[in-house]
């Protein structure tokens, strides 16, 4: 071992090195692959865990019976019903309001009755006619 260079002992020391690093190197990708496995298995555990526990809501929700609720939406519907009808009943209520409105409006007769019945403005009106 004395009689070899400088350079072969350095080369045989290089060569332990990346021998080294290499079964170094197998080993710790050994034990990320172990590791990650255990990780996994650790954390399937625990999901499973989580999800076959059962919680305890902090406030427990009223037992409101079907029959009750049933009762409830049902005056609900017949209360929309009846406000639906008297919002129709208004419109036709206004509907024949606006036609009878026309109605006076186009009236003759109704149109004579407004105009005033004094003396002079009869005058002024047959006046108007003869002239």
């Amino acid at each position: 071992m004395e009689d070899l260079t400088i350079e072969e002992k350095c080369e045989n020391l290089m060569n332990i090195v990346v021998e080294s690093r290499k079964r170094f190197g197998k080993m710790c990708v050994d034990y990320e692959q172990k590791k990650s496995l255990m990780e996994n298995k650790l954390l399937n555990l625990q999901l499973e865990t989580i999800s076959s526990y059962r919680f305890k809501p902090k406030q427990t929700l009223p037992n409101i019976e079907v029959d009750e609720m049933n009762q409830y939406t049902n005056d609900f519907s017949q209360e929309i019903k009846s406000r639906q009808k008297r919002i129709d009943d208004l419109k036709k209520r206004l509907k024949n309001t606006q036609d009878v409105v026309l109605q006076l409006k186009s009236d003759n007769v109704g149109r004579k009755l407004r105009q005033p019945l004094t003396a002079e403005a009869l005058l002024t009106k047959a006046k108007s006619k003869h002239v």
